[in-house]
């Protein structure tokens, strides 16, 4: 009976965490759609920008277009956001029990999210509507756009840690964090990192700067309405929460903090500094780090031809691979010299 007490609470952290998570990306949203708001109203010389929040939309009656595949469209949200929550529940710093510890988790990650992806698509097709459509298929080119990168981070960096001598798995998420590697790399090597960290935060899916990571923007798409728009919105916002987070995760000194914590004598209060810590420093990235970064590649895009506006990405995607590349050629010719 204690042993089912334990688990019981066991698993009640775990969703108490992971709905922390959920709740915590919800609100860094609304503030820097806040935020967004304040700059546009200064711009517009005190002129206040109609928005609605998730609040008012889960408050309206459900409302579906004519052409709408009901069941589909009704429930294909809901299980989009189940299959992010199997994500969140495979991060270790979501949950002190991660379904996921097998050594290849950051693969099965990506796994689903391309499930909630896919149910996502679903929906919107579901809708029937050529504006449904559209944003369905603008949500297919910006996921591509940052899953590319993504996985080529993923390879990258495994392929680095694999020369630099990792005992434990390549693949594995625990094995992801750089701080204790930058003081044995070359400049070519932090590059490549800081690129990747870049294009990835650059490709976090987005409609529009000044509308955030919701999947519709303001008056899109009147004839849907309700709990199914608003789990979308939620799916969008919190899909991007989760990989800001992973991302964070690879430049989070989180072995730094629990020394420093030893040191001091805080024993467990370290791993609540590290929680605390690592969730300041995801919303940090998502209200600054990450608008920077769209501002920055679309200032960049703007300036390159039309034609090949597009290939900005994968060719800043294959120069962070290449830097890497040659951080491990120059480790082997380390190694061989010994």
């Amino acid at each position: 009976m204690i042993d089912l007490f334990s688990m019981v609470f066991k698993y009640f952290n775990a969703w108490l965490l992971m709905g922390f998570a959920l709740v915590a990306a919800i609100v860094t949203e609304k503030l820097y759609l806040l935020l967004v708001s304040a700059v546009q109203r200064k711009r517009m010389g005190g002129v206040r920008v109609p928005r609605r929040g998730l609040r008012a939309i889960f408050r309206l009656e459900i409302g579906l277009p004519e052409t709408a595949a009901v069941n589909i469209a009704l429930y294909g949200p809901s299980l989009a956001i189940a299959s992010l929550m199997t994500v969140c529940a495979s991060l270790p710093f979501c949950t002190f029990i991660p379904i996921i510890d097998n050594g290849s988790d950051l693969i099965q990650l990506v796994q689903f999210l391309l499930l909630s992806e896919v149910f996502a698509l679903i929906s919107l097709y579901a809708l029937g509507t050529g504006t449904g459509n559209e944003v369905a298929r603008s949500e297919m080119r910006n996921m591509l756009r940052l899953l590319v990168p993504l996985v080529a981070c993923y390879a990258s960096l495994a392929s680095f840690f694999t020369k630099n001598g990792l005992d434990s798995d390549p693949f594995s998420l625990n094995s992801f964090s750089m701080t204790g590697h930058f003081a044995s790399m070359s400049a070519w090597g932090i590059c490549g990192v800081l690129l990747l960290v870049f294009v990835i935060l650059s490709q976090i899916p987005h409609r529009s700067v000044t509308a955030g990571s919701a999947l519709f923007i303001h008056g899109e798409s009147p004839e849907f309405e309700g709990a199914p728009r608003g789990m979308l919105q939620i799916w969008s916002v919190f899909r991007a929460f989760i990989v800001i987070s992973i991302v964070t995760y690879i430049l989070f000194p989180a072995d730094m903090i629990a020394t420093l914590s030893e040191g001091l004598g805080i024993s467990w209060r370290g791993q609540a500094l590290n929680f605390v810590i690592f969730w300041l420093a995801v919303v940090a990235s998502r209200l600054v780090l990450v608008p920077a970064c769209w501002l920055i590649v679309q200032a960049a895009e703007s300036r390159i031809p039309k034609p090949f506006r597009g290939s900005l990405i994968p060719i800043l995607t294959v120069a962070a691979m290449m830097l890497l590349w040659y951080e491990g050629i120059l480790l082997s010719q380390e190694a061989a010299s010994f």
